[in-house]
């Protein structure tokens, strides 16, 4: 055969692969769609949310927040408003309407007989809202006295203004004698990434001190990997990591596929795609989310 044919024959080849591998890929980016929305429709604990910021995160912010301003009567005495209001805010493409919703938030952090005050907490981290005025007082008085995961909370949003402190309160709880403290501390590092020699250090430490049993042990490694705490050993945790998504808990894989999918190459989906078939929504909303994810950027 010449040589011509030979590199023709071998062109129609790959081609043919590669058409295979884009529809392969289509297929199942398709399925972990539309599992997300399932759970979305089908589901009204804090599991809805946590599909919903997927199918943000990948693509339909639009389509989420028309869903949700349908539903805004029935959302506003929700258990789950917080996180509502913050995936409200965070697709608006209007900073007054941002701000409308921000608001609603600090409002519950202002009303001191409000029982859902954490996740406020929590979402005005998670929003990278800088606070000011009577919030931040707020926050600065809850982060001064309180129980130690409201003091943690105040701490990250507060670090958001660089409120003088709040970094070292978050670094020092990595040590706390509670479990559920070094927990959320971590949780809060693996989300705002500081660029902190500090905060890399101090979650060293505490890696190498949390027992592998603990409650704490899988949102530390996560932060450690999510921030690249030790270059040298980030191969290791990685490992350590990606286990957990097969010996986890529906939480845990979750918590690790946060970090994992921003680690992964698109040569890793066939990692996470068994947790599909898993029967726990949380399960099945981490995997959706890295799919997509990772699907994305190949694309």
């Amino acid at each position: 055969m010449q040589w011509w044919k030979i590199a023709m024959v071998a062109a129609l080849t790959l081609a043919a692969g590669l058409r295979a591998d884009d529809a392969a890929d289509a297929a199942l980016a398709k399925r972990a769609r539309a599992m997300l929305h399932h759970i979305v429709d089908t589901n009204q604990s804090s599991v809805r949310v946590d599909a919903m910021d997927a199918l943000v995160a990948t693509g339909e912010g639009r389509a989420v927040r028309d869903q949700l301003m349908r539903e805004r009567a029935g959302n506003e005495a929700s258990v789950y408003r917080v996180g509502i209001w913050r995936i409200l805010a965070n697709t608006t493409s209007s900073p007054y309407e941002r701000m409308q919703w921000i608001e609603r938030i600090e409002g519950v952090i202002l009303n001191p007989r409000a029982a859902d005050q954490l996740q406020a907490m929590e979402a005005l981290g998670r929003l990278n809202h800088r606070v000011k005025g009577k919030v931040r007082e707020a926050l600065r008085a809850r982060a001064a006295a309180g129980p130690e995961e409201d003091v943690i909370a105040a701490q990250w949003v507060l670090q958001g203004v660089s409120e003088t402190g709040s970094m070292a309160g978050l670094t020092k709880a990595l040590a706390s004698p509670d479990a559920s403290a070094r927990q959320h501390a971590a949780y809060a590092l693996r989300c705002l990434e500081p660029f902190d020699v500090s905060a890399r250090q101090a979650l060293v430490r505490a890696l190498e001190k949390e027992p592998e049993d603990s409650v704490a042990y899988p949102y530390v490694l996560s932060a450690a990997v999510a921030l690249r705490a030790d270059r040298s050993r980030l191969a290791e945790w990685q490992d350590k990591l990606e286990k957990l998504l097969i010996t986890g808990t529906p939480a845990i894989r979750f918590e690790a596929c946060q970090t994992l999918m921003r680690r992964f190459s698109t040569a890793d989906v066939a990692k996470v795609t068994p947790l599909l078939d898993d029967k726990d929504p949380t399960t099945q909303i981490a995997a959706a989310w890295t799919i997509l994810w990772l699907l994305d950027r190949r694309g």
